[in-house]
C-alpha cells in the first residue's frame, strides 16, 4: 500500500473534491483518481460513490471505516518520523509548563546537569492542557504536567513526583489579607484574574465555583503568572494559583482554602507508554522519579 495514496485518500475525506485535493498536492486530478482506485483495488471494496446530479462525493460505508485507520496511521508516521528525528539528534522533547518550570524543575534540572543530560532536553513550554495534547500526538518525548486528579489513561505512562495546594491571592490592602483562609463561597462578590484555558487552574477554578455554587466575576485571563500577581499586587483583582507558583517576596497576602474537598495541583511525569525509549530517556525518567515529594 503506497502511503502517499493514504494521505490523497485523508484529504479527500476532508475536501470531498478531486480537484481541491489536487491543488493541495500540486497534481493532477488523474493522479488522485488513480490513486483512489489503487486502495480500492487493494482492498477489494468501493471507498467513494460519485453522485452525479449533485457533483458530490459519497464514502460508504467502508470507507468511513477505512478512513478511522488512515488517520491513526499516518499520525503514527508522524509520530515516528519525529521520534527519528530526536534520537538521530540525540535530543529528548520535553514538555515543561512555566510554573513547574519556574519552582518545581531547578532542583531537578542541577540533578540532571550532574549527569550530562541536562543539554539533551528541547524543552518546550506551555500550559498542561497544551502539553498533553502535544504528547499523546507524538510531539513531545517527556512531560511534566500538572492535574487536579491523577492522570489516568492507558496510553500514557504516569509517575506522581509532588502534590501541592491552589491558594487564593489577595492585594495586601484587600479586606480579606489578614482573613489567613476561607471558603470559596465567600469569594463569590470578587473580581478574577485567572491563567488562561491552556492551563489545569481553569478546571481547578471550574471545580471550586460548582462545588461552591456561585458565578464569581472573571474580569481578565493571560498565560503569565507574574502579571497576575502584579495585577492583584495593584488591587485589580484577586486570584487562584498553585502554592508552586507563590514566593515568599510576593508583594500578596496568602489565603488558604477551607473547602473540603478541593482540587490538588498534581505535578507529574508523563510519557506515552507505546513509546520505546533511549537510553537517554530511560536514564533522565529514572533520575526525575528517584526522589518525590509525594505524601504517602
Amino acid at each position: 500500500m503506497n502511503i502517499r495514496d493514504l494521505y490523497y485518500f485523508e484529504q479527500l475525506f476532508q475536501e470531498k473534491n478531486f480537484t481541491r485535493v489536487a491543488h493541495y498536492f500540486n497534481v493532477s486530478q488523474p493522479t488522485i483518481t488513480a490513486a483512489i482506485q489503487r486502495l480500492e483495488k487493494e482492498l477489494e471494496t468501493k471507498l467513494v460513490i460519485r453522485d452525479q446530479s449533485h457533483k458530490d462525493l459519497i464514502f460508504t460505508e467502508s470507507g468511513r471505516q477505512f478512513q478511522t485507520h488512515v488517520t491513526q496511521i499516518l499520525l503514527e508516521l508522524k509520530t515516528a518520523q519525529l521520534e527519528i528525528t530526536a534520537i538521530k539528534q540525540e535530543k529528548i522533547r520535553f514538555g515543561l509548563p512555566p510554573i513547574i518550570g519556574s519552582s518545581f524543575f531547578p532542583a531537578l534540572s542541577a540533578k540532571l546537569s550532574k549527569k550530562n543530560l541536562l543539554s539533551h532536553l528541547d524543552t518546550r513550554e506551555d500550559g498542561s492542557n497544551s502539553l498533553l495534547n502535544q504528547l499523546k500526538n507524538g510531539q513531545l518525548d517527556l512531560a511534566l504536567l500538572s492535574s487536579t486528579k491523577p492522570i489516568k489513561d492507558p496510553k500514557l505512562s504516569v509517575h506522581l513526583l509532588a502534590r501541592k495546594q491552589f491558594k487564593i491571592i489577595v492585594g495586601l490592602n484587600h479586606p480579606m489579607a489578614q482573613s489567613g483562609s476561607l471558603y470559596f463561597h465567600d469569594l463569590k462578590r470578587e473580581s478574577f484574574i485567572q491563567l488562561n484555558e491552556r492551563f489545569v487552574h481553569s478546571i481547578a477554578f471550574r471545580e471550586l465555583t460548582e462545588q461552591a455554587g456561585i458565578k464569581p466575576k472573571l474580569i481578565y485571563q493571560t498565560n503569565d503568572v507574574q502579571i497576575i500577581k502584579g495585577m492583584v499586587a495593584c488591587g485589580v483583582g484577586i486570584s487562584m494559583l498553585s502554592e508552586a507558583a507563590l514566593l515568599p517576596q510576593d508583594p500578596v497576602a496568602v489565603l488558604s482554602l477551607k473547602d473540603q474537598p478541593q482540587p490538588e495541583f498534581l505535578i507529574q511525569l508523563v510519557y506515552r507508554s507505546n513509546h520505546l525509549l533511549t537510553s537517554l530517556q530511560k536514564t533522565t525518567i529514572e533520575l526525575l522519579t528517584r526522589e518525590t515529594d509525594v505524601d504517602s
